[in-house]
């Protein structure tokens, strides 16, 4: 149901596995690229990843995703504790509130993430739901990059004053790029906002 792509060059950084992660008497392969040729097996490609995939793409932008599906996407993220770079797309497809949550409690996990690109534009997120997922990213600390398109949703004033708190705990973040559009705000969610970004390193 999903695309997986690096967003980084594979060979810098796919050379750094150490053989003895594998089980004793299994194949041993140094990258995950190898790994895949001699076709290792669903554990091995685990571990392999897990240890080294450091930006991964995901894009299911106006697909019908099941709970469930959402909750084995964020669990597979959440799994991936070397990542530095992610990149998410899940605009319009519908996977609400709680969907939201569950994919924000996953990223929220990657402690080493540098850069995030999350698109949520019409995913049906209210202010309750905004809130709730912008505490589950105040643990990304640090971010150096930082892109939200949370456009087509109904967070209004409310979502953005907890969305713009949850940005005071990015300490390192030098890029910051929202996406607001047709959610229902006003002066006062702009002002707070503004108040909060002016306040960043």
């Amino acid at each position: 149901f999903f695309l997986c792509q690096p967003t980084m060059a594979m060979p810098d950084w796919f050379r750094h596995m150490p053989a003895d992660v594998l089980a004793p008497g299994a194949l041993h392969f140094y990258d995950a690229a190898t790994a895949f040729r001699v076709g290792a097996t669903d554990r091995q490609m685990r571990n392999a990843l897990t240890q080294q995939l450091l930006g991964i793409k995901v894009n299911v932008r106006r697909k019908r995703l099941s709970p469930e599906v959402v909750q084995s996407l964020a669990k597979s993220l959440r799994a991936l504790e070397g990542l530095k770079e992610l990149e998410v797309d899940v605009s319009f497809t519908s996977i609400g509130e709680h969907g939201a949550c569950q994919l924000a409690q996953g990223i929220g996990a990657l402690r080493r993430l540098q850069s995030l690109e999350l698109l949520l534009a019409g995913a049906g997120l209210g202010h309750s739901g905004c809130e709730r997922f912008a505490k589950e990213l105040t643990s990304l600390r640090g971010l150096a990059r930082l892109k939200l398109d949370l456009s087509v949703n109904e967070i209004g004033d409310a979502g953005l004053r907890e969305l713009s708190k949850s940005l005071r705990s990015a300490f390192l973040l030098k890029a910051l790029v929202l996406d607001l559009n047709r959610n229902r705000i006003s002066d006062p969610g702009v002002a707070f906002l503004a108040q909060v970004v002016l306040g960043l390193p």
